[in-house]
């Protein structure tokens, strides 16, 4: 069941169910979240799936979702509604004058951000304090350079008492998801998933340059990753290399900061052109979470036989695409590899 929300007052104008078709909802690490259904168009609730509406659809993570009516596709038989996250309308709520605000915390920086906003800030973790600077920018570009700025991910979510939304809250917290040990093994667990590799953005090292300072000066450092380098590049021994450029406007940047950021950008580069997909029925019962499912930036082990040595990867779910009429055609991505030798497994176990 789906609810449908007046665009002006959020009071609830009806309720969808056994006559949903095609309800597919889409969410990944890239915040982009849509979500998309088909209804009867002589039905009488069809009056109310007009643009702007509000869509609210259960959820496993955080109990709802909300979305906004953006496009409609009518036909004879029926409409289709196209619809986007909620927390997309942050561009629209308020517009940033360029400041520059100093000695700030994940919670000001966020605060001030989201003052005059329908949205407020919900849990966070201490990122230390920086200054940071804006330009002219809605909202939700703002939230977002809060995030690079802190080192924090972020996750939307609302609140519901009875059928009204009471909360919209933004998490800015160290990292969203869990971890539980679960090991699973490409070529043997998860023979029958698909792996894609790209290799067009791998690098093995980054020259790093920090925010402009107001000398015009600018920090910079390089960070290398040898068994990379020693994988990947070829026998005249050079690294291979890009110029990474953190998206932060924290002046004070130090050095340890900067080789941080760096670091962790590269394992991104080394290990993001690997992407494994799995169908819910499959994951859930290597895992044995058919009670526990496996959720939205949950983090698990994967070692990969056609590697030798064998890879060991700590790997994210960074997307879910699902349809709510049948739990079991969810499907995932996997992401956001780190990897480690087998000795470093070893004492971690």
């Amino acid at each position: 069941m789906i609810h449908l929300l007046d665009y002006k007052t959020d009071n609830i104008v009806a309720f969808l169910d056994n006559q949903l078709q095609d309800t597919v909802h889409l969410r990944n690490m890239d915040l982009e979240e849509t979500f998309r259904f088909e209804w009867p168009v002589n039905d009488t609730k069809a009056q109310y799936i007009v643009g702007r509406n509000r869509v609210v659809i259960p959820d496993d993570k955080t109990g709802y979702r909300e979305f906004i009516i953006n496009e409609l596709d009518k036909d004879a038989d029926s409409v289709i509604a196209y619809c986007s996250a909620s927390f997309l309308d942050l561009k629209k709520q308020r517009i940033i004058s360029p400041t520059t605000l100093t000695g700030q915390t994940v919670n000001t920086a966020a605060n001030w951000v989201l003052s005059g906003t329908e949205w407020q800030l919900g849990v966070t973790d201490y990122s230390g304090i920086r200054q940071i600077t804006f330009e002219y920018m809605n909202a939700y570009d703002a939230i977002l350079q809060v995030k690079e700025t802190f080192g924090c991910e972020i996750s939307f979510r609302i609140e519901i008492d009875g059928n009204e939304i009471v909360k919209r809250y933004v998490d800015l917290v160290t990292r969203l998801g869990k971890f539980d040990g679960k090991e699973i093994t490409f070529g043997k667990d998860l023979s029958g998933i698909r792996r894609k590799v790209n290799y067009e953005d791998l690098v093995t090292s980054l020259v790093c340059i920090g925010p402009e300072k107001e000398d015009g000066t600018r920090l910079t450092v390089t960070v290398e990753n040898e068994a990379a380098r020693q994988r990947w590049c070829r026998n005249n021994g050079k690294h291979l290399v890009a110029i990474y450029e953190p998206e932060s406007s924290d002046q004070t940047m130090t050095i340890q900061r900067l080789t941080s950021l760096g670091l962790t950008e590269l394992n991104k580069r080394l290990m993001g052109a690997i992407e494994y997909e799995v169908e819910q029925v499959t994951l859930d019962s290597i895992l044995g979470l058919e009670h526990e499912k496996a959720l939205f930036a949950d983090i698990l082990r994967i070692k990969d036989l056609h590697y030798v040595p064998p890879l060991y990867l700590e790997a994210r779910i960074t997307e879910v695409k699902r349809t709510l009429l049948n739990d079991s055609e969810k499907t995932y991505k996997l992401g956001g590899f780190v990897e480690y030798t087998q000795d470093q497994i070893m004492n971690v176990n």
